[in-house]
């Protein structure tokens, strides 16, 4: 997978006269991350982008031109899909099937290039969410594909990409990130994974723990699998409170807490403070609170190997393998599901 971080630099699509186009989306609480089938040098090679789940009611923008934002459409309500507006996009279970999901989701889609196109979307949710009582939940399933039907339009007046009903699936997030591993290019044949294998990925706003038994067909022990509402955004939350009180301030941007949170430096009063100290601290209380529930969770159970996947193990990697030694990250942890969603595909 090629990864861009600069959305002006996305490569085109690689067969733009294809009647359908795949695109994955691991649309999460914090990050929705794309990826899709692009042209790199004359290779079909799978790129994959991010950016941020931001968005807040109403047109906040009285122009269009702001980089990376789009202003959407639907039912006599807006959207404005931005890293700059007050983030108004809730962290329940029905976001999934919320409007704030769908004009961020038609955002990404713009962002790609499938404007007008039809697409063959393939989505996830964690998986305490796809699964009730140990099978997969068709209701809460079905309510979130049917939601992005609606009929979004750009206020900018560009044709939206259209989502083939049928064709939409949606898989479990972290049997995505195991499939990312097991299925990678330099990885043994599948066969050769013996034993429990759990996979912990820390999402934005979940992490969820899945300990998988493969074999013919992977096994999900749901007694020792579920999800939990830490991840990014407890630490990006813990982080914006340190700052509102260090420096007396009250309406800070997600945009500036992301930047403080990667770079150790908070602009404030034309001034660039270090903050490293708020950062370490913000990362070592989320970082504590996961090791409880992993505990909790799986504490008592011999696993034979433990994943940590998710842009939370990223930023937690140190402390983590601090404590789990041998524990497995790939290269890009945050792009894991993302790549699973695309091996899934293929199989």
């Amino acid at each position: 997978m090629q990864i861009v971080n600069d959305l002006k630099k996305l490569p085109p699509i690689w067969d733009q006269d294809q009647e359908v186009h795949d695109v994955f989306m691991d649309d999460g609480y914090d990050q929705n991350k794309v990826g899709y089938w692009g042209n790199v040098d004359g290779q079909k090679t799978l790129v994959g982008f991010k950016y941020a789940t931001s968005a807040q009611m109403g047109r906040v923008f009285s122009s269009m031109n702001s980089s990376g934002s789009g202003i959407y459409d639907v039912d006599g309500m807006s959207y404005t899909v931005s890293e700059y507006v007050e983030n108004e996009v809730s962290r329940n279970k029905g976001f999934a099937y919320s409007e704030f999901k769908g004009a961020l989701i038609h955002h990404g889609l713009k962002l790609a290039g499938f404007s007008g196109k039809k697409v063959s979307l393939s989505t996830t949710l964690p998986i305490g969410y796809y699964y009730k009582d140990g099978v997969a939940d068709i209701e809460y399933i079905s309510k979130v594909r049917d939601a992005l039907q609606k009929p979004f339009t750009s206020a900018d007046g560009a044709d939206l990409a259209s989502i083939v009903p049928n064709m939409h699936t949606i898989q479990p997030e972290s049997v995505c990130a195991f499939l990312a591993y097991v299925l990678r290019d330099d990885a043994e044949e599948f066969e050769d994974i013996n034993g429990s294998f759990c996979v912990c990925d820390i999402g934005g706003n979940t992490t969820d723990i899945s300990v998988l038994v493969p074999g013919d067909e992977i096994t999900i022990n749901h007694k020792l699998s579920g999800s939990r509402h830490i991840g990014v955004l407890n630490i990006k939350d813990t982080l914006k409170g340190f700052l509102q009180q260090k420096f007396q301030v009250t309406n800070i941007p997600p945009a500036e807490v992301n930047r403080a949170l990667t770079t150790g430096v908070f602009h404030f009063m034309n001034k660039a403070n270090d903050v490293s100290d708020l950062v370490q601290s913000s990362l070592i209380m989320t970082a504590k609170r996961l090791m409880n529930y992993i505990d909790e969770l799986v504490g008592d159970y011999s696993l034979n190997y433990i994943m940590f996947s998710g842009g939370g193990a990223q930023l937690l990697k140190t402390a983590l393998r601090d404590v789990y030694k041998g524990a497995i990250t790939t290269d890009t942890p945050e792009f894991d599901n993302l790549a699973g969603l695309a091996l899934a595909k293929s199989l």
